[in-house]
């Protein structure tokens, strides 16, 4: 097995580290709404058709970057269980150049691969 050597792990921590704090410094906590970016003065259908799509981009935001931060605290507490750079799926080891890619990575290359496609599938259906 090509096992994660414990520099490794540190520095792909310290990537996690760097991720969950440029999420924070972009966009706050994840419990903190983002603040509309329309002044509320809005008077015609075109102004409100404009402050909703950026709203609605807001929202976007953050949902992304709450499932960013979801994804950091697995990966965490996959490094705590020493599960850190193991494939959910086939058991296998994640390459290094992967996980420093794609720190929260769950799936090696392979069943990530199969995993979309399959994921793919069902939405076609």
């Amino acid at each position: 097995m090509n096992e994660l050597t414990a520099q490794e792990i540190a520095s792909l921590a310290a990537q996690l580290d760097a991720e969950e704090a440029h999420i924070h410094a972009v966009a706050g906590s994840a419990d903190t709404p983002m603040p509309s970016l329309v002044p509320r003065e809005s008077r015609d259908e075109s102004d409100l058709a404009g402050e909703e799509t950026t709203q609605r981009q807001a929202d976007a935001m953050l949902k992304h970057y709450r499932t960013q931060l979801a994804d950091i605290e697995a990966a965490r507490s996959r490094m705590q269980r020493a599960q850190y750079g193991i494939c959910v799926d086939c058991g296998e080891p994640i390459m290094f150049v992967r996980l420093q890619a794609y720190p929260t990575a769950k799936r090696c290359t392979a069943c990530q691969r199969h995993h979309e496609h399959l994921f793919a599938r069902q939405a076609e259906e």
